[in-house]
C-alpha cells in the first residue's frame, strides 16, 4: 500500500508539473496563479499546495525536471572534435525549436519568466553547461591539430554560441524567408549555415 501511495504522489506531481509546464508557456510566470496550474492538472489548490510551496518552487522543479531529462548528445570514439562540435550546434537549435518539454521551458527560461532570480539561475547554469561543452570541444580540436595550437578559444567559443543562437533565430524567428519550399528543407539549410560557420573558425583572428 505505502508503494502505491508513493507512486501516486509521483503521478500528481507529473501532473502539476506538466499542467505548469504548458500554463507558465502560454502565460508567464507573473500571470500564472497556482490556480491556474491546479485547473490544467485537474486537481485541488490543496493538492498542489501538497507538493509545492507557490508557483516559483513549482517553476524551479518543473524546468530543473525537463533540463535534467534532455537527451545528451554523445561523441563516437572516432568522431573529430570539429564534426561532433557542427552535430552539437544543430542538436541545441533542434532542442530550441522542436516542441517538447525541453523547448517549453527553454522558452519558458528565456522569454517568460520576467526576470525571477531563482529562474535566471536555472538559465545560466544551462548555458555554462553549454559554454563548458562547447570549450571542451575547441580544446580538442586544438590537440587533434584541426586548429592552430594559438587559437583564443574563449573568443572561438563566444562565435560557436553565437551561431547557435543565429540559427535558432533565423529558424524560428524569420518566418518571411521560409515560404514552404525553404520550410520543407529548414533543416538543411540550417546545416548549412552550421557547417559555413565552423570552417571560420579557422580565419578568425588569433
Amino acid at each position: 500500500m505505502a508503494r502505491k501511495t508513493k507512486e501516486d504522489s509521483q503521478r500528481t506531481r507529473d501532473l502539476i508539473l506538466d499542467a505548469a509546464e504548458q500554463v507558465i508557456y502560454e502565460r508567464g510566470i507573473s500571470l500564472t496563479t497556482m490556480a491556474n496550474i491546479a485547473d490544467a492538472a485537474q486537481v485541488s489548490r490543496g493538492a498542489v499546495y501538497g507538493h509545492y510551496k507557490g508557483k516559483v518552487e513549482l517553476a524551479i522543479a518543473m524546468a530543473e525536471r525537463a533540463l535534467q531529462n534532455a537527451p545528451a548528445l554523445e561523441r563516437g570514439p572516432e568522431e573529430p572534435a570539429l564534426v561532433f562540435l557542427k552535430r552539437y550546434c544543430l542538436h541545441e537549435v533542434h532542442s530550441y525549436i522542436e516542441a517538447s518539454s525541453l523547448q517549453r521551458v527553454l522558452f519558458i527560461l528565456y522569454v517568460r519568466i520576467d526576470d525571477t532570480p531563482e529562474l535566471v539561475s536555472i538559465r545560466e547554469r544551462w548555458e555554462q553547461k553549454r559554454a563548458t561543452i562547447i570549450t571542451q570541444c575547441l580544446q580538442a580540436a586544438i590537440q587533434e591539430g584541426s586548429l592552430a595550437a594559438e587559437s583564443d578559444v574563449a573568443l572561438y567559443s563566444l562565435y560557436v554560441q553565437a551561431q547557435i543562437e543565429g540559427i535558432f533565430s533565423i529558424l524560428f524567428f524569420n518566418h518571411s524567408f521560409f515560404n514552404d519550399d525553404a520550410a520543407a528543407n529548414k533543416w538543411e539549410i540550417a546545416e548549412r549555415l552550421c557547417a559555413m560557420g565552423l570552417e571560420r573558425l579557422t580565419q578568425l583572428p588569433r
